[in-house]
């Protein structure tokens, strides 16, 4: 190496004046994902690992209306039922662990219930909703269609 080096260190200094500097790979989210998605077959990364870190990337280009489910879909609730054992059997069946609840007509959502709520409720005590919902109180989060993802974290 100290052989060369009389040599080597003007030729290195004169390639990178006339070169520049050596700028590194740089990807953008959607290369990044595109390179992601081709080598699938190569990588060690299970399925599902993939699709979260595809979803991570997209989450400032996602917004609320990407991903939330229309009102007519949701699994919801009226705030005047009696929560016997149909009403909670129904609440389980439904497999979801935040359940909307509203008044009147569906798209007035008054409350939300979670289900681990119900763990302390006798279903032979037929017990009103409200009073479940009035004594927890969880907030209802209103949020605009076109709101960005990455905020709502």
């Amino acid at each position: 190496m100290l052989v060369t080096f009389p040599l080597s260190y003007p030729i290195s200094k004169l390639l990178d004046c006339v070169l520049g500097q050596e700028i590194g790979t740089v990807y953008n989210r959607e290369k990044l994902v595109e390179m992601l998605k081709v080598t699938e077959p190569y990588n060690d990364l299970v399925r599902e690992e993939l699709n979260m870190i595809q979803g991570a990337l997209e989450l400032r280009t996602k917004t609320v209306e990407d991903v939330m489910t229309p009102l007519q879909n949701c699994f919801m609730i009226n705030s005047d039922a009696i929560l016997d054992f149909n009403t909670m059997s129904e609440i389980m069946e439904s497999g979801y662990t935040r359940i909307p609840v509203y008044e009147d007509e569906r798209s007035n959502i008054m409350d939300i219930l979670y289900v681990k709520d119900l763990a302390f409720v006798d279903p032979d005590d037929c017990t009103p909703l409200k009073t479940i919902t009035k004594f927890y109180n969880h907030p209802v989060h209103v949020v605009f269609h076109d709101t960005k993802l990455d905020a709502m974290l």
